[in-house]
């Protein structure tokens, strides 16, 4: 977005200055060189451009839509938001223990670099499978971990009964996510004093997900699981396609949960993935660099238009985004959209994201 105050350039505060000079003292002319005032005029010019470049600065930081990193989270305070910190994630591990046997918690496991110590005691169980609740010691999106991934047990020596691997629970370790960016922290604002709080309408649903570290995109609707009840959407940062995991799903909805209308009833789901199939003929430059090209821009219009398509209210995604999409790729110089042949619509929850793109 344009700034609102355009500083003028030194030539054209210079020829100001010479203009008011000829006007303000009959007989002198600061266009003829030598001149002490032509020297004058180019030296108060540089002074005037700095204050002009100052009131631009000072213009950018009045709006959200512009400010700089520490003024845009000023606004944010302002209405009550902040940048969403860096997490960690968290979740259920499964290894193997002396059957009836208590472990305490701070016991520590690897993975991938990133440490893990459990947040509390757990009993194993008769058969001796152990059930622990661990917690990344770092944060960031890079200590998730999917469902199955294994971890290693660091403090053998201090617990032999413990088996050496342990392997991640079914709905994997979820929550951990990287500190807001400014770009991400300004949309939210915007979207705040756009939509400001109406006690409990699906937009305030919506802001409660967005405000949780790691969420990228939410949507909100009525009658999710019958009247009364709204059902919430959402996508999760470093995750593929931005698909969130069974972890993610739990620590967004204890989170909603917190704040939510207790008259609501409440469903946080993961969208469905959803391949698109495209096919793509009589490229006038076929190479790999321009189908990479192509595919990144059809993946950035998917996550720029796309919502999941709910039984309240379908989602269509219109064919003519998909041809724009190729057409903007960086040297696209023409293409034939084969299929999808037409609007292709998602209900249930599905949530389009980039299939096979066959070239012909």
């Amino acid at each position: 977005m344009a700034s609102g105050f355009l500083p003028r350039t030194l030539d054209a505060i210079s020829k100001a200055i010479r203009g008011d000079l000829r006007r303000e003292l009959p007989g002198t002319d600061a266009l003829v060189w030598p001149n002490t005032l032509s020297v004058f005029s180019k030296v108060v010019a540089m002074a005037i451009q700095l204050v002009e470049l100052r009131a631009e600065y000072i213009y950018r930081q009045i709006f959200a839509s512009t400010a700089d990193r520490r003024h845009l989270e000023r606004q944010a305070y302002e209405i009550g938001l902040a940048r969403k910190p860096a997490a960690s994630a968290t979740g259920f591990i499964l290894t193997t223990g002396t059957a009836g046997a208590i472990y305490p918690a701070g016991i520590t496991f690897i993975s991938g670099g990133f440490t893990y110590r459990t947040s509390g005691e757990a009993r194993a169980q008769g058969n001796g499978q152990l059930t622990l609740l661990v917690h990344a010691e770092a944060t960031g999106v890079a200590t998730n971990r999917a469902p199955d991934e294994p971890l290693s047990l660091v403090d053998q020596a201090l617990y032999p009964t413990i088996g050496a691997q342990a392997t991640v629970g079914s709905v994997g370790l979820g929550g951990g996510a990287d500190v807001e960016s400014d770009e991400a922290l300004r949309a939210r604002v915007l979207d705040r004093k756009r939509r400001p709080p109406q006690g409990g309408a699906y937009s305030d649903y919506e802001q409660f997900a967005l405000a949780i570290p790691g969420v990228v995109k939410a949507w909100a609707w009525p009658f999710a699981n019958g009247p009364g009840t709204v059902g919430v959407w959402f996508l999760f940062t470093g995750r593929p396609d931005f698909i969130p995991t069974a972890g993610d799903v739990d620590a967004v909805f204890d989170a909603i949960a917190a704040r939510r209308l207790i008259r609501a009833g409440l469903a946080v789901s993961a969208p469905i993935s959803a391949p698109l199939a495209i096919t793509i003929s009589g490229l006038g430059i076929d190479s790999v660099e321009v189908r990479n090209r192509i595919e990144t821009s059809l993946r950035a219009m998917l996550f720029e238009r796309s919502r999941p398509g709910v039984a309240i209210e379908a989602f269509v995604l219109s064919r003519s985004w998909i041809s724009e999409a190729i057409s903007s790729a960086i040297g696209e110089d023409r293409h034939v959209l084969v299929s999808p042949a037409a609007d292709v619509v998602f209900t249930g929850g599905q949530y389009p994201v980039l299939g096979t793109v066959t070239y012909l």
